[in-house]
């Protein structure tokens, strides 16, 4: 395969995976504004709200970052390589097949000659 076809297999999978992170986004609120009553009953204390509210967090910078890597690489920016690198990161506990197969393309000499570092 030649760097352009690894760089938009990397397109596809952050379009993806940017797709399926946003979906628990979109639907919580909507869980939230239809029974109020459900979140009264599973969050008793303030604890458990806090950590509704990291959890939320998190996800909502997993959305973020996902498509802005796959824009960033459709586009062939030069920051794009770095997003690919730490979305290669945030990815190895989540789907380390994924993550490595970004570092590794990454750091390979088409992707450097692609997003121009030498």
């Amino acid at each position: 395969m030649s760097p352009a076809d690894h760089n938009k297999t990397l397109v596809l999978i952050y379009s993806l995976l940017s797709g399926l992170i946003t979906l628990p986004l979109l639907t919580l609120p909507l869980i939230m504004l239809a029974s109020p009553s459900i979140v009264a009953k599973n969050l008793k204390s303030p604890e458990q709200f806090v950590t509704a509210i990291i959890v939320f967090c998190v996800v909502l910078f997993l959305a973020l970052i996902f498509p802005a890597t796959a824009y960033s690489l459709y586009k062939r920016k030069v920051g794009g390589r770095t997003l690919a690198l730490i979305s290669a990161v945030l990815l190895l506990p989540l789907c380390w097949p994924i993550g490595v197969y970004t570092w590794w393309f990454m750091h390979s000499e088409g992707a450097k000659q692609m997003y121009r570092l030498k």
